[in-house]
């Protein structure tokens, strides 16, 4: 398991200044004509192996499949795309969001916990697959002329990952290129229009997206007059707002009711419990609960505080609570079997995900937990299928990876187990690890299998890198 760390300011410019020192694959011999529909692809991967190397992108399984869920939902409506669009959480107080080419969206916790409801996030999050839809980074590339896919990365770094020494560790040209990339007030209008559209389809009221880029403009005042990162990437907020006030008065059809999805409330709580200071949440969630007390969300969040407190009993007993005034609660319930799941409970947490499995056939983090007990039993043939439909319905979630492939070596299907061994090793940056996984997995994958092709790509770009096995 990873180390959480969390990341400051003075992280930022050591990343860029790494990219450029240290470059990402396929190393500094690889240049693009022109930014393709795969090179893209290829560049958000890239991108994605490096930032997960520099901050800390959230593996757990609740907040993984939340976003990606709202995420994919709003892709949706875009219709048939190129790209298999990917949702990330960045443990980061800052206020963030970006998307990169290849359809690979990034949000900050600092900017989720600014939201209020799904429909604000989901404001954000469809501005941000409007810049994927539009190609616009990708054109503003190909306008700028920048060939290598290292200084590629860099450029993309010092944009959205902020401060104004990111530029200049990079170097003049570097940082020069950088400002040729920003959004321009036209990119930023379309992306807009587009997420309007998006967020109508889905079912959310655009209002939501005035009202979070509202917040964000006020942010800068309670900063000192700092412009955030997400304003400095995404300009000219204020007029924005007033465009799309404008579209809003001009739009004939029915506007969707705006509502709220209670899942989001206990996604924030969750978030807050896994990301944020636990004596703070139970006393906030324990102030709560007494104004109402008929909110099962409130005892929710004081056991998860309990529990990362390591007061078990305790934890137990509130989530029990919780249930009681909501014996429904799927996340509750959920929530509880993993608690028992963590204590070695295991019966009392198989009965509980396999009643939810029933009843939400698509709940991935219910499949992936008894896929575990499965897998602790010692059931491989009963865990694998749980794992694999795990990997289908939340693709960002890489623990898995390590689960499918530990499984299939166990089981002695060698291609499968090295293929997802090489993957788990790819997202852990263990290139060495990565390439003798691809290689074995090509030796026993049969050319027929769908995961053969990825596997000989992911060969020919660790070797492309010069990437060396270690005996």
């Amino acid at each position: 398991m990873k180390k959480a760390f969390k990341t400051r300011g003075w992280l930022i410019p050591v990343l860029a200044a790494a990219l450029l020192l240290f470059p990402p694959p396929p190393c500094s011999a690889g240049l693009f004509d022109s930014l393709t529909i795969e090179k893209e692809k290829q560049l958000g991967e890239e991108f994605l192996l490096q930032i997960q190397q520099y901050y800390e992108l959230s593996t757990d399984p609740f907040l993984t499949s939340y976003i990606n869920r709202l995420g994919q939902k709003l892709v949706a409506q875009l219709g048939a795309q190129p790209y298999r669009f990917r949702f990330f959480i960045i443990h980061e107080d800052t206020m963030n969001a970006f998307a990169v080419p290849g359809g690979y969206v990034f949000v900050n916790t600092g900017l989720i916990r600014m939201t209020e409801r799904e429909g604000e996030l989901a404001g954000v999050m469809a501005h941000e697959i409007s810049h994927i839809y539009a190609r616009h980074m990708a054109k503003q590339m190909d306008k700028a002329k920048i060939t290598n896919i290292a200084t590629l990365i860099g450029a993309l770094a010092s944009i959205f990952l902020g401060g104004a020494g990111a530029p200049v560790l990079m170097g003049s040209m570097a940082a020069g290129q950088s400002a040729m990339l920003k959004y321009s007030r036209d990119c930023e209008r379309e992306a807009d229009e587009l997420g309007f559209k998006w967020m109508v389809k889905a079912g959310y009221n655009p209002r939501d997206m005035v009202s979070i880029f509202k917040k964000m403009s006020k942010q800068r005042w309670f900063e000192g007059g700092k412009v955030p990162i997400y304003l400095s990437t995404h300009p000219d907020v204020d007029n924005r707002i007033v465009d799309l006030g404008y579209m809003l008065a001009r739009y004939q059809g029915p506007l969707p009711t705006e509502h709220d999805n209670p899942v989001y409330r206990y996604f924030t709580v969750k978030l807050d419990a896994t990301y944020g200071n636990s004596f703070q949440l139970m006393r906030r969630m324990t102030q709560d609960g007494l104004r109402e007390p008929q909110n099962a969300l409130y005892p929710y969040g004081r056991a998860l505080a309990l529990d990362k407190l390591e007061k078990y009993d305790e934890a137990t007993a509130t989530f029990q609570q919780a249930l009681k005034l909501a014996p429904e609660n799927p996340l509750i319930q959920r929530d509880l079997a993993i608690h028992y799941f963590n204590m070695n409970r295991y019966p009392e947490a198989q009965k509980i995900f396999e009643d939810l499995s029933r009843r939400y056939p698509r709940d991935d983090v219910a499949l992936y937990y008894q896929g575990r007990i499965c897998q602790e039993r010692k059931q491989i043939d009963q865990a694998l299928p749980l794992f694999e439909k795990v990997h289908a319905l939340n693709p960002t979630f890489n623990e898995v990876f390590l689960n499918l492939g530990t499984l299939y070596g166990e089981k002695g299907n060698l291609g499968p187990a090295h293929y997802y061994l090489g993957l788990y090793s790819l997202r852990a940056r263990a290139l060495p690890s990565a390439l003798f996984h691809f290689r074995k997995a090509l030796v026993n994958l049969s050319p027929a299998d769908p995961r053969y092709i990825e596997v000989k790509r992911q060969v020919a770009r660790l070797e492309k890198m010069r990437v060396k096995i270690t005996n």
